[in-house]
C-alpha cells in the first residue's frame, strides 16, 4: 500500500513537462507546454504539432483522449498499470521534500477538488513547506477561475462569428457540398462566414493571423443542448473545395479545418427529423462522412422520417477515452518502441458525443481511409459505450483505403445501406 501523501508526493517530484520533454518536443503554450503526444505521436519531433498540452500537474491529447496526472502518462505510454508506474517513477522510495515539491502538491490538491483545509503531513510539519503548499493550491485557484474566464469569452466570441452569420448562408453551404455531390437536410446546423480569420497559435494578445476567407461553420453542441464550440472548414475563395493554408514564416501547409472552444461530450447537428421524435441516429467522425450516407439514403429513397444524423467531430470524442492502451501490432515510435494507441475498453467516466435516450437503433460510421487498427477500436468502445437495453448499435466500416463519399462518388449510393438497414 501506498499513501495518499506518497503519491502526492511522487506526483509533485516528477513534473508533467518535465517528464513529457525527454520522449517529445514541445514548446511553450501559455502556462504550460503543447506538441506532440508521448502516446499516440509517431513523430516526437513534429513542427506546428498541437494535440498535447500540458503543465507540471497534468496533460490531455485531443486526438487519442487520454490525460491525467505523472502517473497516468507513464502508465498509458509503457503500457503499465497503476502499480507498475508508480514502481517506474520511483515507488515508495524516499523523496526529500522542498518548497518547490510543496507547491506543485498544493496545485495538484486544488485541483483535485480539495478544499484548503489542514495542510496535510508532511507539508503541515514544516513552516515553509506549508506556506509553499498554500501557494501553490492558492494559485491553481487563480488560475482556474480565469480559465473559466476565458473559456467563457471563447464561446461568446465564437457565438458572435456563428450568430453574425446570415441564415441563408446554408444555401451556400449546399451549394458547395452539392459540387462535391453531397446533399444536406434542411435543417442542418452548417452556415458560411465570408471572410473567417485563420490564426496560427493560441497566443491571447497579438495572435498570429495567417488567413482570412470564407468557411463553413458548424456548432459544437453538448447534450443539454447548449453552444459550446465552432468546428470551421475555410474554403477556396470561388467555394470549389477546402482552402490551401501555409504558414507564411515557414511554408508549411496547414489543416483547413479547425476546432475552436470546446468539443469533449459535443456534437455537431447536421439535421433529420426532431430530436424527440428520433427512434434511429446515423454518426461518424466527420460533416461529409455522415451528409454522403445521408444523401445515398435519399438517393434510395429511404424512410428518414425517424432518423438523425450527427457528427462527433473525431474519433475519440465519438467513442470516449479509453481506460487502457495497446501496443501497436506495426506502428513504432521514432524510438522503435511498439506505439500505444487507445484500447477498446471504453472509460465510461470521460466525456463523448451524446446520444439521446430515445435512439433504439444507433448507427455509427467508420471510414475506412483511417489507421485500421487505432478505428477498429474506437469504433468498438463506441458501440459498448452507447449500448443500452433495448437499443441496437450497428457499427458500418467503408472498405479499406476509402471513406463514404468515395463511395458516393463510386457508386451514387453507398453499399452498405442494406446492411445498415438490416
Amino acid at each position: 500500500m501506498i499513501s495518499t501523501s506518497q503519491l502526492a508526493a511522487i506526483r509533485a517530484a516528477h513534473p508533467v513537462d518535465e517528464m513529457a520533454l525527454q520522449w517529445v518536443k514541445l514548446r511553450r503554450y501559455r502556462k504550460g507546454y503543447i506538441g506532440p503526444c508521448p502516446i499516440c505521436s509517431t513523430d516526437p519531433d513534429k513542427r506546428g504539432a498541437t494535440k498535447f498540452e500540458c503543465d507540471a500537474d497534468t496533460w490531455k491529447c485531443a486526438v487519442c483522449r487520454n490525460g491525467g496526472d505523472v502517473i497516468e502518462l507513464v502508465a498509458k505510454r509503457n503500457g503499465l498499470d497503476f502499480k507498475g508506474a508508480v514502481e517506474w517513477l520511483g515507488g515508495t522510495a524516499e523523496i526529500k521534500i522542498t518548497p518547490e515539491i510543496a507547491k506543485r502538491a498544493g496545485a495538484r490538491s486544488h485541483k483535485d477538488g480539495q478544499a484548503l483545509g489542514e495542510v496535510p503531513v508532511p507539508y503541515g510539519d514544516d513552516p515553509d513547506l506549508r506556506v509553499a503548499f498554500i501557494a501553490g493550491w492558492s494559485e491553481s485557484r487563480r488560475r482556474a477561475d480565469y480559465e473559466t474566464f476565458a473559456r467563457e469569452r471563447e464561446r461568446q466570441r465564437l457565438w458572435g462569428f456563428w450568430n453574425g452569420c446570415s441564415a441563408h448562408g446554408i444555401d451556400v453551404v449546399r451549394s458547395y457540398l452539392l459540387a462535391r455531390g453531397i446533399y444536406a437536410p434542411w435543417n442542418a446546423k452548417l452556415r458560411l462566414h465570408p471572410a473567417m480569420p485563420y490564426f496560427g497559435d493560441g497566443r491571447e494578445r497579438e495572435p498570429r493571423l495567417i488567413h482570412r476567407g470564407p468557411a463553413m461553420l458548424a456548432p459544437i453542441l453538448s447534450a443539454e443542448p447548449r453552444f459550446i464550440g465552432l468546428h470551421i472548414t475555410w474554403l477556396e475563395p470561388d467555394l470549389s473545395g477546402k482552402a490551401q493554408i501555409l504558414d507564411p514564416e515557414t511554408g508549411e501547409v496547414l489543416p483547413s479545418k479547425k476546432v475552436r472552444g470546446s468539443k469533449a461530450g459535443g456534437y455537431i447537428d447536421l439535421g433529420g427529423c426532431a430530436p424527440g421524435e428520433a427512434t434511429r441516429m446515423i454518426a461518424g467522425e466527420g460533416i461529409e462522412t455522415v451528409l454522403s450516407v445521408y444523401t445515398a439514403m435519399l438517393r434510395a429513397k429511404r424512410d428518414l422520417s425517424r432518423t438523425l444524423f450527427r457528427a462527433g467531430i473525431d474519433l475519440g470524442n465519438l467513442a470516449g477515452r479509453a481506460s487502457e492502451t495497446l501496443a501497436h501490432p506495426t506502428i513504432k515510435t521514432a524510438a522503435g518502441r511498439a506505439l500505444r494507441v487507445p484500447g477498446s475498453i471504453a472509460d465510461v467516466s470521460s466525456p463523448a458525443m451524446p446520444v439521446p435516450d430515445n435512439i433504439t437503433e444507433l448507427v455509427l460510421l467508420g471510414d475506412g481511409d483511417s489507421e485500421a487498427f487505432t478505428t477498429r477500436h474506437a469504433m468498438t468502445r463506441a458501440a459498448a459505450r452507447h449500448a443500452r437495453p433495448g437499443r441496437v448499435v450497428r457499427v458500418v466500416f467503408a472498405p479499406d483505403g476509402l471513406d463514404f463519399n468515395d463511395l458516393l462518388k463510386r457508386n451514387g449510393r453507398a453499399p452498405l445501406l442494406t446492411e445498415m438497414d438490416a
